[in-house]
């Protein structure tokens, strides 16, 4: 099974535990979230709605796209095994380090997994372009911005490689679960969705609202016999009462969305200054975590647990170490501890 971040379940500790694992919004489940799924108790009796109507109305009027080019699932890790199973390519190209899920679903529908290894210091550039135009891929994966780096592809460089997917026709799964955190967001592809018939896009309401445990995520595309595809794999409730009262309620709380980014962009900047004032190699972060290498640490992880800290080491992601670390963006208090305790352990 591949690791997560926000595994608490496994860690055993007897005071609070201050988890930087998994990078969910610090400010909590939105009240609106709240009074949705507290009012959509009464309906508890009667299946969901196996065609996720009502989220997907909600979702296009946010998107401003048709309901019909979107597919909602049990979170972004659901969209991408049904996707798989949907697509079932023969050969596919990864960039890599990233999200291990990708790979791992891919092999299961029989797909030839190719890695790319993205040059140091972790940027998607001609590179990547060259390898697709003299290769035979299927499917191209990507994560922007990626995890666990936190790089953003350059904007042209990703139009390009779009205009390639038409032109050479394989198709592109493009993660955006991120991209609505970053200073970017008006950059998305989503713009592009009509232009691309080989674009999907993978959204998910999670992170930003603080909805791990409701999972809720959707892909969006204009080839809409794809999401009808790949709505019928699967099990035929993939969202349930809860989550989908709860993620209509989030796509209008405009005020909760800018109190986490206003806090996200102040405490990342707090956060990257922080950690590198320690010596650590650090990536400034695009979303609401910071990647960064703590050399000569090969398990800051563990030193971390003694004092009640999840941060996630990234040694399981093709082609990083034990040095490697991301650490989600939490409140000020919380970034200051951290940073305490890192301070601490540094120093010996």
């Amino acid at each position: 099974m591949i690791k997560h971040g926000g595994d608490i379940y496994s860690y055993q500790y007897s005071g609070e535990i201050l988890d930087f694992s998994a990078n969910i919004s610090p400010l909590g489940v939105p009240d609106s979230a709240k009074r949705a799924v507290m009012n959509a108790f009464q309906s508890l009796e009667h299946y969901p709605d196996p065609k996720c109507g009502k989220l997907r109305r909600a979702l296009g009027k946010y998107h401003n796209i048709s309901p019909e080019k979107i597919v909602c699932g049990n979170g972004a890790a659901d969209i991408i095994f049904r996707a798989a199973k949907a697509l079932s390519p023969k050969s596919i190209l990864i960039p890599s380090p990233t999200f291990g899920e990708y790979g791992e679903a891919f092999e299961q529908q029989g797909a030839k997994v190719k890695y790319y290894a993205i040059p140091y210091p972790f940027d998607i550039g001609k590179d990547l372009i060259d390898t697709l135009a003299a290769g035979d891929y299927d499917l191209l994966i990507l994560c922007n911005p990626n995890n666990p780096t936190g790089k953003i592809i350059n904007e042209k460089i990703l139009h390009r490689i779009a205009e390639l997917s038409e032109e050479k026709g394989f198709r592109i799964l493009l993660d955006e679960c991120f991209f609505d955190m970053t200073d970017y967001a008006d950059l998305s592809m989503i713009n592009h969705i009509n232009n691309c018939r080989s674009l999907i896009i993978i959204k998910s309401l999670t992170k930003m609202y603080a909805l791990a445990g409701l999972r809720i995520g959707y892909a969006i595309s204009s080839d809409t016999e794809l999401i009808e595809k790949i709505s019928l794999t699967g099990q035929p409730w993939p969202v349930n009462t809860l989550a989908s009262e709860a993620a209509c309620a989030v796509l209008g709380d405009r005020e909760y969305r800018d109190r986490f980014l206003e806090l996200i962009g102040e405490e990342k900047s707090f956060l990257y200054s922080e950690l590198a004032g320690l010596g650590f190699e650090v990536w400034y972060p695009a979303a609401n975590y910071v990647f960064f290498r703590a050399k000569g640490f090969s398990r800051l992880d563990n030193e971390l647990k003694k004092q009640g800290i999840l941060i996630r080491c990234c040694d399981d992601y093709r082609g990083l170490s034990h040095e490697y670390y991301r650490a989600a963006v939490r409140l000020h208090e919380d970034n200051a501890y951290l940073i305490k305790i890192l301070r601490k352990i540094v120093m010996g």
